[in-house]
């Protein structure tokens, strides 16, 4: 690759031959696949979801996993997001089962005439429960299986047609009896919030998602995050490669946008401090909207957890001691599942002292900005609480400790966002990282 190219790419999901990492997650996913259990991919917005899909999805890297397990097999993706227009079930199907029709259109018929009849016959019954279970079957019978992935499922949850009784439970039906169909989910939600989610529509049945063993995407394992950087060749240097860790925590999404930021900054001949300096800029630029659509995905509990954790981080990265609300974040321990998850996700990590610690620093500056627009004083921050629906969570001593708090924070970020990525950018120049890297837990 030419050296004048960015190699770094955030802006789309990455192709089959720019996938890299996720070793022990493509291996339980391919298992499954081969053994015909359905599965959920979860993961944090813009984590890798699509893209993991899109190397499933390619026979060459089926080829290099399993060899022929897949070769009778037909495989089909479809985005939720694009089944908006969707107005039946049975336009569903017809979207979904798309490829079968394709491959039978292209067999001799002579050789399938049962499955090219029991398609006709499902097609002709509005692809009812009953009818595609026979289709499914019918396939199993002729050696392939379907392998059906939707993407960005929970778009479904707020869908006028699909997101429905009849349908999820014919998904989960279809998943858990017929061996010809293995589903696959891509979602930002995970199985027990999906749900929690639809309970309300099967208030006495079984829920609809517990069909489904989950496979969690966090963040690139330190081995396929040092490859990433590699493809910058001589470029990075090892405190570059320092300041792409901190901002991005190796999330997927904030290590390709830190990293083509930083190259930018490289060609424009910026030199220390100014270089980590507007990569900061560049870089906060690109992804306060994907801090927004995470924070939007995240239940109240969360967002408390991470507020309170953030308001005990944020200081550090000026400099100064801990504000005083170490009761609020002791009190965090009621929060143990939400901090487990985040974990999990990779977003917390805990440092040499036993904290628990935000891992990417770019989050820092983006919530630091929302608290600035926000919180100028207690009536304000009750405000903000209210709008971020966790007014309920706090007690009215704890809203007041933690506002105080808040404000004296802000206070001393003067700018916002602008001040940590400044401060930053100058410790990173100076080569005075190595601190915040221990503290982070990095």
């Amino acid at each position: 690759m030419s050296r004048l190219i960015n190699p770094f790419i955030y802006s789309r999901a990455v192709t089959p031959a720019e996938f890299l990492g996720r070793e022990t997650e493509l291996r339980r996913l391919f298992s499954r696949l081969a053994t015909g259990q359905s599965t959920a991919i979860i993961g944090q917005p813009h984590v890798g979801k699509t893209s993991t899909l899109n190397y499933v999805m390619e026979p060459s890297s089926r080829q290099i996993w399993f060899g022929p397990e897949f070769d009778r097999d037909l495989f089909c993706v479809l985005d939720a997001q694009m089944l908006r227009s969707v107005e039946t079930q049975a336009e569903f199907w017809t979207h979904a089962l798309k490829p079968l029709a394709d491959a039978l259109a292209r067999e001799p018929l002579k050789d399938l005439p049962t499955l090219l009849l029991a398609y006709t016959t499902a097609q002709q019954n509005r692809f009812g429960n009953f009818v595609l279970e026979r289709l499914f079957t019918e396939l199993k019978t002729s050696g392939g299986r379907y392998m059906l992935f939707l993407d960005e499922f929970d778009d479904l949850l707020s869908h006028p047609v699909l997101n429905s009784a009849e349908f999820y439970g014919g998904l989960r039906s279809l998943a858990s009896r017929s061996a010809g169909l293995v589903l696959m989910l891509g979602s930002r939600r995970d199985v027990e919030q999906l749900n929690n989610l639809t309970q309300s529509l099967n208030p006495h049945g079984s829920p609809y998602f517990n069909v489904f063993t989950q496979i969690t995407l966090g963040p690139l394992s330190n081995k396929a995050f040092m490859e990433l950087l590699d493809r910058a060749s001589d470029r990075f240097d090892e405190q570059d490669r320092r300041y792409i860790t901190v901002v991005s925590g190796r999330y997927p999404f904030l290590a390709q946008a830190g990293a083509a930021k930083l190259w930018e900054a490289h060609d424009e001949d910026l030199k220390e401090s100014r270089r980590y300096e507007s990569a900061g800029r560049e870089l906060y630029a690109e992804a306060r909207q994907h801090f927004a659509d995470t924070w939007r995905v995240w239940s109240n509990e969360t967002r408390k957890a991470i507020t309170a954790v953030a308001l005990s981080q944020i200081p550090r990265l000026l400099g100064d001691h801990k504000f005083l609300i170490s009761e609020l974040v002791e009190k965090l321990s009621d929060y143990e599942p939400e901090l487990e998850a985040l974990e999990t996700f990779g977003m917390l990590t805990r440092n040499s002292d036993g904290e628990r610690v935000i891992t990417q620093g770019a989050f820092l500056w983006w919530l630091t900005d929302e608290l600035k627009r926000n919180v100028r004083d207690d009536a304000a921050f009750g405000s903000w609480l209210q709008a971020q629906e966790m007014d309920g969570l706090f007690t009215r001593k704890e809203q007041q400790k933690v506002g105080q708090a808040a404000q004296s924070i802000l206070a001393a970020a003067g700018k916002g966002a602008t001040t940590l990525i400044e401060s930053f950018a100058k410790g990173m120049g100076e080569g005075a990282v190595a601190p915040l890297l221990k503290q982070m837990g990095l």
